[in-house]
Parts: structure tokens; C-alpha cells; sequence
């Protein structure tokens, strides 16, 4: 359902993902009700899952917020108006880091 594909910059943990997605998208969906409504530890594990997703999902828009901040104070830096920021003069622009194939991130 999400249609993941390989990419030019698949990480291994991206790789397991895709390959556990191959293992089970051919399961029933009963199957998953199953095991959902026999297991007592079935609903913590979704919350687990919950919150790890919305933890990567804080630290990455985290990390983008403190980048476009540092951008916009080194745009208005450059343009002479000394009164708002202090900081560096005619500093190059901040760009988002190049994604590495085996780039981690932890919750």
C-alpha cells in the first residue's frame, strides 16, 4: 500500500524494508486481524510504532526548521540590514546535506 521502489540510494535498512514488504504483501488481511486480536501485546506495539514514526518525523523537521533558519538569517545577512541579525557577511548558502546510502537515523 505505501509503493515503495528501489532507488539510486536504497540503505540496507531500506533494502530489509522493501524485502519484509515482498514477504508479506501477499498475506491476508485476515491473517494480520489474527494476529492483531490474538496477540495481548499487538496494541503496543502499534503505539511503539506510533511514536517512533513521529519521533523520526520531529527530528527531521527539526533539523530542516534549524537549516531554513540559518538560510534565512545568512539571506538577511547579505543584504546590509545590520539592525535584525549579526552574523557572517557574504557567507555561502546553507544547502540540505546530500543524502548518503547509509545514512541512519534513530528515534
Amino acid at each position: 500500500k505505501l509503493g515503495l521502489e528501489n532507488t539510486p540510494i536504497n540503505t540496507k535498512g531500506y533494502e530489509s524494508l522493501l524485502n519484509l514488504v515482498d514477504n508479506t504483501a501477499r498475506d491476508s488481511f485476515e491473517l494480520f486481524y489474527g494476529l492483531f486480536l490474538y496477540n495481548k501485546n499487538a496494541m503496543e506495539q502499534l503505539e511503539r510504532m506510533d511514536w517512533a514514526f513521529e519521533m523520526v518525523k520531529k527530528q527531521l523537521s527539526g533539523h530542516l526548521h534549524g537549516l531554513v533558519r540559518k538560510q534565512l538569517m545568512l539571506e538577511t545577512n547579505s543584504s546590509g540590514n545590520d539592525d535584525v541579525y549579526v552574523g557572517e557577511r557574504n557567507a555561502k548558502p546553507m544547502m540540505l546535506p546530500s543524502p548518503t546510502p547509509h545514512t541512519q537515523i534513530v528515534p
